[in-house]
């Protein structure tokens, strides 16, 4: 069947809730607690991928509720604020983080995601994308297009 160019736009259109609730009803299922990791080093090639030469720098464990979806946007919004202690950065000189990776609640990879700092357009956004070890770190948005 070849549909037609606003067809196949409502069907779309029709399909992205139902994939954001998927999506959510995986972060929020499974026996080991969904999180979200930050790394330094570059993005993987192959999404997927594991990180062969990235530490993380911090892992921070997502909360019971995860967070919402928003059928106006069509978006995925996690609840946030989020923080965790800084375990990975450089001890001298701190890291930079450059992506990030979630994993849903049965540990299984569900989405590698950009970074920035608040306010700058990064599906994750940070209070500050430099991280100094011992130091926490905090999620100020975590928002997703459908």
């Amino acid at each position: 069947m070849n549909l037609g160019t606003q067809h196949q736009a409502a069907r779309e259109a029709a399909a992205r809730l139902p994939v954001l609730e998927a999506g959510l009803a995986l972060l929020a299922g499974g026996a080991v607690g969904a999180r979200l990791v930050l790394y330094g080093a570059p993005l993987p090639t192959i999404p997927g991928e594991t990180p062969s030469e990235a530490t993380a720098l911090v892992e921070i464990p997502l909360a019971t509720g995860i967070g919402a979806v928003d059928p106006a946007t069509h978006q995925l919004r996690l609840d946030t604020p989020l923080e965790a202690p800084i375990t990975g950065a450089d001890p001298a000189t701190g890291t930079a983080a450059a992506w990030a990776r979630i994993y849903d609640g049965h540990g299984d990879w569900w989405a590698d995601c950009t970074v920035s700092a608040t306010g700058d357009g990064g599906e994750v956004q940070l209070d500050s994308p430099m991280l100094y070890q011992g130091a926490s770190v905090r999620v100020t948005s975590a928002v997703f297009q459908g």
